[in-house]
């Protein structure tokens, strides 16, 4: 059966040769072994069965009515900042309106958290999801006051929380599992007040690792990723309805038991993570089964014509339909909506800012404990080769 394409790297595989034939040697066997992996599979009956099930559909024509909306992105280190003394988070969050009169637009923000720490460095991920779940709390909260008058929000990123199944516990655990209750908790919260105000969430997610329509057409050993797929299946101005987490559960369940003799270990192992990780959600966050999925190719002429996956929590006002209408109609050359690519941009953490908060927080450190030498034992950088990393040449 036909696994991954980086599951597929064994031992055997592994050659080197002089830098000088890299280009000429190296690449032409990694492309081979790519080749033999994409036509082992059946991609043209992947459509077929797409077809049959009426899952393939053609994309709305946007009606030009008022949609006001808000797009919102994170953006952290990743892997944080070494300091002599601990590591250094930082996180900026963004976003911006659209959709509104000139005059009646409010404005862009982008807002920064930096934290020092002496642990587990993987709490930056929980914590700026905390962040942009909580701005999106409040957002919510005032227009359910009357002093907010967004229809749509954009997350760029998931929507239905990508969380370890392990990492879901009680508040007793330890920081990492406690931020990610808290993200479960926020989003619980987000999807009823949606609800309650009559507000769609969709999150638009650009690096796509899933391999929901394999799922979904029961062709588990097919391990293409849904972007890649739906790039290569849909002409422009289709879309695929991918359903629910609900359904892609019930999926899993009828996949792994049917083919439980026949696929790889791995491949097994991953389909059974998947459904763990969609179970453990859904019994934390019981609105998150009604999540949407779906992948569309905008007509809008764009680099490489990419489709686009997005996880969609529709309004009465904004049903899934009329979002996807939506979505195609504000893609941008990008392949993704426009005012994602607005927060995407001024999120982006560069090496100067590092740079900047490094400095800053060193000659802070210095001030208050009037000790050079003992603030650069704490916020000093760990290697010199950092220095490149924050932009000191």
């Amino acid at each position: 059966m036909v696994n991954n394409v980086g599951e597929q790297l064994e031992l055997k595989d592994i050659t080197e040769v002089p830098v000088t034939v890299l280009p000429t040697i190296l690449i032409s066997k990694e492309a081979e072994r790519i080749t033999r992996i994409i036509r082992s599979s059946p991609l043209t009956k992947i459509r077929d069965i797409l077809e049959k099930q009426k899952l393939i559909r053609k994309i709305k024509r946007f009606h030009k009515e008022s949609i006001r909306g808000l797009a919102i992105d994170t953006g952290f280190t990743d892997p944080p900042l070494e300091l002599t003394g601990g590591k250094l988070v930082t996180i900026l969050r963004a976003h911006t309106y659209f959709g509104f009169k000139p005059k009646d637009t409010p404005q862009t923000e982008v807002k920064g958290f930096i934290r020092f720490i002496q642990g587990d460095e993987s709490l930056a991920k929980p914590l700026s999801k905390i962040i942009e779940r909580k701005f999106i709390l409040k957002i919510l909260k005032e227009k359910s006051k009357g002093r907010d008058e967004v229809d749509l929000i954009l997350l760029d990123g998931e929507l239905f929380p990508r969380i370890p199944p392990g990492l879901i516990k009680s508040s007793k655990g330890g920081i990492v599992s406690r931020l990610y209750l808290k993200y479960l908790k926020l989003t619980k919260k987000i999807l009823e007040l949606a609800d309650k105000t009559d507000t769609a969430i969709v999150g638009v997610l650009k690096r796509v690792y899933g391999y929901d329509i394999s799922i979904v057409t029961g062709l588990p050993h097919i391990r293409i990723n849904d972007k890649a797929l739906a790039t290569y299946l849909l002409k422009p101005g289709e879309w695929v309805d991918l359903k629910t987490y609900a359904d892609i559960h019930v999926y899993l369940d009828e996949i792994v038991e049917k083919y439980k003799e026949i696929l790889s270990e791995d491949r097994l192992r991953s389909l059974r993570e998947r459904r763990r990780w969609i179970k453990a959600v859904i019994n934390t966050i019981e609105q998150a089964s009604n999540i949407n999925i779906a992948v569309y190719k905008a007509e809008t002429p764009a680099y490489f014509m990419l489709a686009s996956k997005v996880e969609l929590w529709p309004s009465m006002r904004l049903l899934r339909e009329d979002l996807i209408s939506y979505l195609a109609y504000i893609t941008g050359v990008h392949g993704v909506p426009h005012p994602i690519d607005i927060v995407d941009s001024i999120t982006r953490i560069t090496p100067e800012l590092l740079h900047a908060i490094q400095q800053q927080l060193f000659n802070q450190i210095s001030k208050e404990l009037k000790d050079p030498k003992l603030a650069l034992s704490i916020a000093g950088l760990t290697n010199p080769e950092k220095l490149r990393i924050i932009g000191i040449k």
